[in-house]
């Protein structure tokens, strides 16, 4: 199978303790076992990346008090600066057909669970709403909260340690290659 000419994409990740680095890295594998041109950055290297040149970017932090990483907020200010002075956010927020956005967390609230990631990814997907990508998905990973064994085994989500585990990356797999399955 060759690689796809017509799709280029992007996995753009923040990581501090290893799990959305786990999960950019099998974004990325499975693009690329499906031939797609595909680049894989930590987001301090890709501030200079035109967005536009990609049909597909996908964008992943750690959640921290509910929030995108403070590095994944700094590209997006820095981005929405710049399309902004391009002109390319406009009223009404239209969509530029063959450009699509992923956004991805990972999670540990031991106090709500997933509500505590919500307001992350909707951070992360009104900025590409903005600049005209259809976000074709927003996904929730759980992961290992990293240093602490109580809030890694006794919280919301339950016991914790290990995750992102096997089972959660296939999802992750599954959410790759159905995502390219309806955008061919």
């Amino acid at each position: 199978m060759a690689e796809d000419p017509g799709l280029r994409a992007m996995v753009i990740y923040d990581s501090k303790t290893g799990n959305t680095k786990k999960v950019a890295s099998v974004i990325q594998e499975t693009l690329l076992k499906e031939r797609v041109n595909s680049t894989l950055k930590r987001v301090e290297d890709a501030l200079e990346e035109e967005l536009y040149d990609y049909d597909l970017v996908i964008l992943g932090t750690p959640i921290f008090q509910w929030l995108p990483s403070k590095r994944i907020q700094r590209f997006i200010d820095k981005k929405l600066v710049l399309h902004e002075k391009r002109g390319d956010v406009r009223l009404l927020a239209p969509v530029i057909p063959g450009k699509k956005a992923v956004v991805f967390c990972t999670y540990s609230s031991p106090f709500t669970g997933i509500e505590s990631a919500l307001p992350g990814i909707k951070y992360m997907a009104q900025f590409f709403k903005h600049i005209g990508f259809e976000v074709a998905g927003e996904w929730y990973v759980i992961g290992e909260f990293h240093g602490n064994e109580e809030r890694s085994t006794k919280g919301r989500l339950g016991d914790i340690r290990g995750r992102p585990n096997q089972a959660d990356l296939e999802e992750v797999r599954t959410k790759v290659t159905a995502l390219l399955r309806s955008s061919r």
